[in-house]
């Protein structure tokens, strides 16, 4: 992103920034989940404490982003790419924290995340 930025004027990143606080929030999925793979991924947020950084509402803080209620998809392509480090945040904490989580607890995380009301 940094890159893409780097020819914008700090106005264009404003009106930017406008552009996208206006956006409509992204439909959270109409069902609850199936319990038991909700119940299997919130385990699995717990063990590998992801409710440390994301707060336990998974609400974020700071630099520190929610997760909960995004897209599904998203949250499965981003917790993909910060496991392989082609994804990159402020520091190597997710890469580290993502490296024993397997792709289908990855699948069920980003499944539960999606549905945390």
């Amino acid at each position: 992103m940094s890159e893409m930025a780097k020819a914008l004027s700090d106005d264009d990143l404003r009106l930017f920034s406008d552009f996208i606080a206006m956006l409509p929030k992204p439909v959270p999925p109409v069902d609850a989940g199936d319990p038991v793979r909700m119940q299997r991924a919130q385990a699995l947020a717990q063990q590998y404490r992801c409710n440390s950084c994301h707060k336990p509402d998974f609400s974020g803080a700071e630099n520190v982003p929610r997760i909960a209620n995004q897209r599904e998809d998203y949250l499965a392509k981003t917790l993909r790419e910060y496991k392989d480090n082609s994804r990159h945040g402020y520091d190597a904490t997710m890469a580290e924290a993502l490296q024993p989580v397997t792709p289908e607890q990855i699948s069920d995380l980003a499944y539960f995340l999606a549905r945390v009301r």
